[in-house]
């Protein structure tokens, strides 16, 4: 009898921590905190980002309706992170799901984030969501984020930032490949009125501008 008392003693102490651990990791994982369009705080500390997907900083064309979209998704809910990996800024990169819902994906495909191939997963599933949101002019893509052209005649230079380096450099009319420059204001580019102002804002003059001139 009092080994039998025991096993059922040690039975509800492994229940009841089990339980106080998984409350623990549940309540954890409930985001506190949306910062913008791919960036979020979780409860235990957390910072994460959303894998592969660039979604405009705050201030930028863009970036509220991202922002206010992300949180409908996940604000004050439990999510799960997968394939985690860590970047410079202090925040852990992952795939992050709500449910069975996979809020990469998500907010790919409703054109709230432009998107980096990186190994993963769930590479493929990016793919066909971003080639969607940009044919069917989604979320940034149907807000006229995008110029070839000035509003000002006088500021024609264009403020190019390359994807994958994010590296400056700036375009004259007189630049080889001018023409086929476009300007993403969700990704901070800009027109300048000069080449000073240009480099005031961290602009090179592109290589093949040397090149022109």
């Amino acid at each position: 009898m009092a080994r039998h008392w025991l096993v059922r003693i040690i039975v509800t102490a492994s229940l009841i921590t089990n339980a106080f651990f998984g409350w623990n990791y549940y309540s954890g994982n409930t985001v506190v905190k949306v910062w913008d369009g791919d960036t979020f705080d979780l409860k235990n500390g957390t910072r994460v980002r959303l894998l592969d997907v660039e979604s405009p900083e705050i201030g930028l064309c863009g970036a509220d309706e991202a922002k206010q979209r992300l949180e409908e998704l996940i604000l004050d809910k439990f999510v799960t992170v997968k394939e985690l990996t860590y970047e410079e800024y202090n925040r852990d990169n992952g795939l992050v799901y709500q449910g069975n819902k996979l809020i990469n994906e998500i907010m790919v495909k409703e054109g709230w984030g432009r998107l980096h191939y990186n190994p993963n997963s769930k590479k493929e599933a990016l793919k066909a969501a971003y080639k969607y949101a940009r044919e069917n002019q989604q979320g940034i893509f149907g807000m006229n984020c995008t110029d070839a052209e000035p509003e000002n005649p006088d500021c024609k230079i264009k403020g190019n930032i390359d994807e994958d380096t994010h590296k400056k450099s700036y375009h004259l009319e007189s630049c080889r490949d001018y023409k086929r420059v476009v300007i993403d204001f969700d990704r901070g580019e800009e027109f300048f009125c000069s080449e000073a102002e240009a480099q005031a804002a961290g602009y090179k003059l592109a290589t093949n501008c040397q090149e022109a001139k």
